[in-house]
């Protein structure tokens, strides 16, 4: 990959088998230095003309840079009318996220995928109850805290991303399978609703010093 010689995209992994394939990278520099490199110009006035935060510019700027990368092609991003991002001429399912410094990007020809990335931050503590629920609570890994909650937000809101807006909660609705910690590795996500697991997928995550990631992908 041609990001892997890029100073201001820094490519972290890269992660190609079959039909799935994504890659997470580190976005190191300002705008001004991302566009400079960018060589679709109307990436970068879309940026400029959609976006008024740096931060914000940087990530979408950085996200499409990264889909043109992986895809080969000037196939485009466009969002459906729930604001899932699609490919324009391209069959394969797409997934984007990013968090502060970084942005990832999935894509997926055997199924439907979902992904996100969460920065390390003590924000996950303040909000705990939105997504976790009380069997969650009693079942958590408490040897590394912050990463186990933060595997837990970041699995729902990948595995949101396939389901779409079925209704409920994060806590209530989408129950995660007791797991341990590591560096890398999976565990089971549901989606229940009125008693009946509606949906259930197996999440692979990635955990580094300041982010972690996780991937769902729908086969069914």
């Amino acid at each position: 990959m041609v990001l892997k010689n890029n100073p201001f995209l820094r490519l972290c992994h890269h992660y190609k088998d079959g039909n799935l394939e994504w890659a997470v990278c580190e976005v190191v520099g300002q705008f001004s230095e991302i566009s400079s490199i960018c060589e679709n110009k109307s990436f970068v006035e879309y940026a400029l003309t959609h976006f008024s935060n740096e931060k914000r510019r940087c990530q979408w700027l950085a996200s499409r840079m990264l889909v043109r990368e992986l895809l080969g092609t000037g196939v485009c991003v466009v969002n459906d009318a729930n604001g899932k991002p699609r490919l324009c001429g391209d069959n394969r399912n797409i997934s984007i996220s990013h968090t502060d410094g970084y942005v990832a990007v999935a894509l997926c020809s055997g199924g439907d995928v979902g992904i996100d990335i969460e920065h390390r931050g003590t924000k996950v503590f303040k909000v705990r109850r939105r997504f976790m629920n009380v069997c969650e609570e009693a079942r958590l890994d408490v040897s590394d805290e912050q990463t186990a909650l933060l595997l837990h937000w970041s699995a729902k809101e990948s595995f949101y991303k396939i389901i779409g807006n079925r209704g409920g909660s994060y806590a209530a609705n989408f129950i995660i399978e007791p797991f341990a910690v590591g560096d890398k590795g999976e565990f089971r996500i549901s989606y229940i609703n009125g008693g009946e697991t509606i949906k259930e997928s197996t999440v692979s995550y990635l955990v580094e010093c300041n982010y972690v990631f996780t991937l769902c992908v729908d086969v069914c």
